[in-house]
């Protein structure tokens, strides 16, 4: 669990959902808060919506974001 904290303005209709999100992303991120579960895109430094969350734990291989971070992380 990411000891991260909810910085932006979220909203718990838009991002919140019931279960904890699992991906295999490096640039995933789990935050809880009340009983809910966020999930944030570290690369982007940006909440992801719940519609989207199934994405980033099915299919992150394929992600552009995640192809970009990787590529951004070779070149340090």
């Amino acid at each position: 669990m990411s000891k991260e904290s909810i910085e932006k303005i979220v909203f718990p209709e838009i991002h919140a959902v019931t279960y904890k999100p699992k991906s295999e992303c490096e640039f995933f991120s789990v935050i809880e808060k009340e009983g809910s579960y966020y999930a944030k895109c570290k690369f982007l430094d940006s909440m992801i919506t719940k519609s989207k969350i199934s994405k980033c734990e099915k299919d992150y291989k394929t992600c552009p974001y995640r192809k970009l971070g990787l590529k951004t992380l070779e070149n340090q």
